[in-house]
C-alpha cells in the first residue's frame, strides 16, 4: 500500500512511501528508470542521510554502488 509519492526537488527521482516510510521505492527518473527498495531500519537511515531526500548526492551514491 503506497502511503505517498512524490518527486526530489531536482526531478531526478520519484520516490514512493509504503506503510508510512516503512519502506522507500526509489527509482531513478533517466532512460533506464532503476529501482532501489529501502525497509526498516534501511528505509529510516535514508530518509534521515538525505535530510528527508532533500539531499539526492546520497541517493546517487546508492545507484551508483548498486548499478555500476
Amino acid at each position: 500500500m503506497i502511503t505517498n509519492s512524490f518527486r526530489t526537488d531536482d526531478d531526478k527521482y520519484l520516490i514512493e512511501s509504503y506503510g508510512n516510510g516503512w519502506a522507500y521505492e526509489v527509482t531513478s527518473l533517466n532512460d533506464d528508470e532503476q529501482t532501489l527498495w529501502f525497509q526498516d531500519g534501511d528505509a529510516d537511515q535514508l530518509q534521515a542521510d538525505t535530510d528527508n531526500f532533500a539531499n539526492t548526492c546520497v541517493i546517487d551514491q546508492h545507484f551508483e554502488c548498486n548499478f555500476n
